[in-house]
């Protein structure tokens, strides 16, 4: 029979090619489970269903092909994480046929790794095994993606989290003026750059000339990332392009760069070449000036600048290249100051004998202002 009664009182779809059974699916309704193997079957007549072979494939097989597909399209530090995320599965699991898997097994292995790992970390675990099983799919190696009725629970766990720990806009030009004493405005104005615009590093190395815009405002036109070790994408990590203005402190670093060809790039090492971040970093001695702060908190100053003097959320969003304003507001919800905040503050302020003003950012100078 094609579609049998579970002993819970469902329905279980039985799609088989001869006699192997290539997929199967559970439903509440008998019709459903019946449509839903009417479906299969003509798909497997066209060729675009799980075939035997692939049904027979194990999960640890096919995460391994897709390893190998996603190196050729995806950053070094996106696949080394994909691959932490492979390495908490257990063999139990990875030795199993892809199509056998469920929710229930996925919503077991959240709970276990609840114990040691924080729930952000499980669900960007979950969101790496829906993208697997989204492309297994594609390629026909499985018939659906369990993992989108999988749900992780509630809990706490004890990884500690990346924070964010940017510079205030004096620390910012502090460390720029140290950087260009001991090495020169060419190497460390690169860091004023990341801390203004919020670029990731491989957008800043894959920058071109063609890449700034004069008109209709000063701006970077940013499609591309070269992260280090890999070759140029020709995507960014938010999928597609976007517009970043420069305010004048920027201007006046990149304009002086741009009359060379249109595909060099506008910060290149010495050689010509484009930059490296490990050399960056070791050639402006980073470590030594940095106060404890990493390159990527360079984006972290440059979205808590915009934020903490009114640049609206959406904007920032644009601006940094995230995929949600949630994903904007989740990151940087510290950072956010509302008019009732500054105008409370102001209030505490004339109370304590303190100074009333709010500082803001100038939007050509980049210096701190009261007001």
């Amino acid at each position: 029979m094609t579609v049998t009664k579970t002993p819970q009182g469902r329905f279980r779809a039985i799609v088989k090619e001869g006699r192997r059974s290539v997929a199967s699916k559970t439903f509440d309704r008998k019709g459903d489970a019946q449509t839903w193997h009417d479906q299969q079957k003509v798909a497997l007549a066209l060729g675009t269903a799980p075939s035997a072979v692939a049904n027979r494939a194990t999960l640890g097989d096919v995460l391994n092909e897709w390893m190998t597909a996603r190196a050729k399209t995806v950053a070094g530090s996106t696949l080394r994480e994909e691959g932490y995320s492979i390495k908490r599965i257990p063999a139990s699991l990875l030795g199993r046929r892809l199509g056998s898997l469920r929710a229930a097994d996925f919503d077991a292995l959240y709970a276990d790794l609840l114990a040691t790992l924080s729930r952000g970390t499980v669900s960007r675990f979950r969101n790496t095994l829906s993208s697997f099983y989204g492309w297994a799919v594609k390629q026909g190696k499985a018939a659906t993606n369990p993992v989108v009725d999988s749900r992780v629970p509630k809990g706490t766990g004890t990884e500690k989290r990346d924070e964010v720990y940017p510079f205030t806009l004096a620390e910012l030009r502090a460390v720029h003026e140290a950087l260009v004493a001991a090495h020169g405005a060419a190497k460390a104005d690169v860091a004023l750059v990341l801390g203004l615009t919020g670029l990731r590093w491989g957008e800043l190395a894959a920058l071109r000339v063609r890449d700034v815009q004069l008109v209709p405002f000063p701006a970077f036109r940013v499609s591309r990332s070269r992260p280090d070790g890999q070759a140029v994408r020709s995507v960014t990590k938010g999928g597609k392009p976007r517009t970043v203005p420069l305010t004048g402190d920027v201007l006046a670093i990149v304009t002086p760069l741009l009359g060379r060809s249109p595909d060099a790039p506008l910060f290149p090492s010495s050689t010509g070449t484009m930059l490296s971040g490990n050399n960056w970093k070791r050639s402006v001695s980073w470590a030594k000036h940095s106060r404890g702060r990493r390159v990527h908190d360079l984006r972290h100053t440059a979205a808590t600048l915009w934020l903490a003097n009114g640049v609206d959320l959406k904007t920032v969003q644009t601006w940094l290249g995230h995929s949600t304003a949630k994903l904007t507001a989740d990151t940087y919800s510290h950072w956010m100051g509302s008019d009732a905040d500054a105008a409370a503050l102001a209030r505490m302020n004339a109370v304590l004998g303190g100074s009333p003003g709010v500082q803001h950012l100038e939007a050509e100078s980049g210096q701190m202002v009261h007001k």
